[in-house]
């Protein structure tokens, strides 16, 4: 019998059968050695890989780790963080909240869900729900204790805004938690992760539910916990996908029954965060759809000469836009007008109550109320606040041309130039002066002050040959006193 060979790499020969390797099956050309060959696409590939700077699996694996367990160190930030960003939705700080956000190790047990389910990891996954439940009890808790015994118990408008969920929210924690599990891979240490920490709030709203708690407010706890949880579902998602795309060793099972009921179970929990994600998702996008198709219909439609909108409560679950009018009555057949002009605005289906009247005014409209002029008066002082800056910075500026000018020094920048060509260590050089009163028989003077600040103490010598020449620089105009100081 003739012998025959297969692609198997195997030859059958006579009536017995003889199995041995005999060469390896022809290679069939993918879609993807098809792409690679177009040089585009191998630039493409070459400038987002993900893999040739990638950290250690070991060691993020001991990152993981380190950041899911809440016990020692991380239990006191916890606390400490929980303090911090109380005080400052108390306060309504935004500086002393982002500092929260900093400090805050809420990241960890998040990351650990996704990579654990990434990684086929049941044990961290698992930990990592734990921990996450127990640091988001505590934050709770604590930051409801902490109002509990605050005398400002006043809801401010940094505390507002943790209350309301819009799709922004679900942009910055997908886009957000994308990034952080990019940088979380990386062999060095870059400014990701602090930067996921401030854009996507974590401890803010846990510590607004607390808010919530301590004062009964149970839309502001239950809204502050809705944000909470899209935040962390869609960093977790993010987390997970990223860890996909990347070389990452999975999980090795003994038994494979129980390797594949694990599989199946990482990949519905992934279901169980993704779904649910993309549900919330969907809803907040119709809610903010509809939020800014009102708000429009009122600015345009029932602004009437004459008229004015005191309050509008915009209710998308009522699917009502509720407005309190004042001024000039609308008639009936006016109302009748501006009804039919929903649809325009996509609104066939809301439901307009227009009130008129002063006497109409509720404790809802009366809140509605107080919260917009908080808002106003914030954006008031932060746009009066950029104008004292500006003013300030050219301030400044001027003071610092005057007193150039005056000592017959060039400008700062100019004398730093000069100065580094005989001097490289000198980093920074500043110009000022230094008024002397008349006393006696003495008559007033102003004395140039150089501050020089450089990497290394200057010598004597080399010091007092830079004074000598900022003297002679300066001319007989003013007399001149350096200034030295050392950069730690």
């Amino acid at each position: 019998m003739p012998l025959r060979e297969n692609y198997f790499g195997h030859v059958l020969a006579g009536s017995g059968i003889s199995l041995r390797p005999l060469r390896s099956p022809p290679s069939i050309p993918t879609t993807h050695s098809y792409l690679m060959a177009v040089p585009f696409f191998r630039w493409l590939r070459t400038r987002f890989d993900l893999a040739h700077d990638m950290a250690d699996p070991a060691e993020i694996v001991a990152d993981v780790e380190a950041g899911i367990a809440f016990k020692g160190t991380n239990l006191w930030v916890l606390f400490f963080a929980i303090l911090v960003a109380s005080v400052g939705l108390n306060v309504n700080s935004t500086a002393v909240i982002i500092g929260a956000m900093l400090i805050s190790p809420l990241m960890g047990p998040i990351v650990g869900v996704g990579f654990g389910a990434a990684t086929s990891d049941v044990d961290l996954v698992r930990r990592g729900l734990k921990n996450l439940g127990i640091a988001a009890g505590l934050s709770v808790l604590v930051s409801a204790l902490y109002f509990c015994f605050t005398p400002l118990t006043d809801a401010g408008s940094e505390l507002l805004a943790r209350t309301t969920p819009t799709t922004w929210d679900v942009a910055i924690a997908l886009f957000g938690g994308a990034a952080g599990a990019i940088g979380f891979t990386r062999r060095e240490v870059s400014n990701v992760v602090p930067g996921v920490s401030i854009a996507t709030a974590l401890m803010p709203p846990l510590c607004t539910a607390g808010y919530g708690l301590a004062t009964a407010h149970w839309a502001f706890m239950a809204g502050a916990l809705y944000l909470f949880c899209i935040n962390a579902a869609f960093i977790s998602l993010a987390m997970f996908l990223v860890a996909r795309i990347l070389p990452l060793p999975q999980h090795n099972f003994i038994d494979p029954q129980h390797a594949r009921r694990a599989k199946l179970m990482f990949w519905a929990v992934a279901l169980l965060t993704a779904v649910p994600s993309v549900y919330l998702a969907a809803g907040i996008v119709r809610r903010t759809t509809f939020e800014h198709n009102a708000q429009r219909f009122v600015d345009e439609e029932l602004n009437l000469p004459g008229a004015y909108v005191i309050t509008r409560r915009i209710e998308y679950d009522q699917r009502a836009i509720n407005v309190l009018l004042t001024g000039r009555v609308l008639t009936p057949a006016q109302l009748r007008a501006v009804r039919a002009r929903l649809d325009t605005y996509h609104l066939s289906r809301a439901q307009l109550i227009v009130r008129q009247g002063l006497a109409q005014l509720d404790s809802a409209d009366a809140h509605a109320l107080r919260t917009s002029l908080l808002e106003d008066v914030r954006s008031r002082n932060e746009q009066t606040m950029a104008g004292y800056d500006a003013r300030l910075a050219q301030l400044q500026e001027l003071l610092t041309q005057q007193a150039a000018s005056r000592s017959g020094l060039p400008a700062p920048d100019a004398l730093l130039r000069e100065v580094q060509a005989e001097h490289p260590t000198v980093r920074q050089l500043a110009l000022s002066q230094l008024a002397h009163p008349a006393a006696d028989s003495l008559r007033a003077d102003t004395t140039v002050v150089v501050s020089v600040r450089t990497t290394r103490p200057l010598p004597a010598d080399e010091a007092q040959h830079l004074s000598q020449w900022l003297s002679v620089r300066a001319g007989t105009r003013r007399p001149v006193r350096l200034l030295l100081e050392t950069t730690k």
